[in-house]
């Protein structure tokens, strides 16, 4: 999504860089390759010095300045967050046989695991820890109750087991019923960031989170009437 792109500018290779023109020698009409970490962005220089060709990391710095702990324990929290919730829709997406609740839940995983790589970027850019959730959302899928009572809306073991055990019509609504919770924490957990953390792009991610999931929880909401 373009919010998460935003999120990634900073970390992107020299290549993001638009090109200026065709290259020495190449064929009529031929740019340099946008893409490509090896096409250099050239940096003029003061009056009387020579311009400077820069590639890689020279072309993004590591932002600097001091870094917002809650903004820091945001992002931590809500690649954890959302890794439950890929992990919700692994653990059922054999058993749903509602095909707006199945459409729904590859929506979820969909949207929430760039959102992930994103944070996760993120919090790498400026040296902090990154949760182990950000490259396997599985990790420790089955065990969560660390942050079940710290975290809102996160299932508790005993929920995910019941999920994984569900079948059927019952799957469905049970899916719906847990991830309705689960979105909700994750607006609880936007507001204490926009009511605390003092980050440009970690706050414009938590509203994005905030329509996404506010959108999704109503959808949610009218299929569980549906299925009742």
């Amino acid at each position: 999504m373009a919010l998460a792109c935003g999120l990634l500018l900073a970390g992107c290779d020299a290549g993001s860089a638009q090109a200026g023109g065709g290259q020495a020698g190449s064929s009529p009409g031929a740019t340099a390759a946008v893409t490509s970490p090896a096409a250099p962005v050239i940096q003029p220089g003061r009056p009387g010095e020579p311009n400077t060709a820069l590639t890689g990391a020279a072309v993004a710095p590591r932002p600097s300045g001091p870094v917002d702990t809650d903004d820091v324990r945001f992002m931590q929290d809500m690649i954890v967050h959302h890794a439950q919730a890929i992990a919700m829709v692994d653990l059922a997406r054999e058993h749903l046989t509602d095909t707006q609740v199945r459409a729904l839940a590859e929506r979820i995983a969909d949207e929430q695991g760039p959102e992930i790589s994103s944070m996760a970027s993120w919090l790498r850019q400026r040296g902090q820890d990154v949760p182990p959730q950000a490259d396997n959302p599985l990790f420790g899928a089955n065990d969560h109750s660390g942050h079940a009572g710290t975290m809102a809306g996160m299932a508790s073991p005993a929920q995910l087991g019941q999920l994984a055990a569900a079948r059927g019509p019952a799957a469905d609504r049970l899916w719906l019923r847990l991830m309705t919770a689960h979105h909700r924490g994750a607006l609880a957990m936007v507001l204490q960031q926009q009511l605390t953390g003092g980050d440009e792009l970690v706050t414009q991610l938590g509203d994005e989170i905030h329509v996404t999931q506010l959108s999704q929880i109503n959808h949610m909401q009218q299929m569980l009437r549906r299925l009742a």
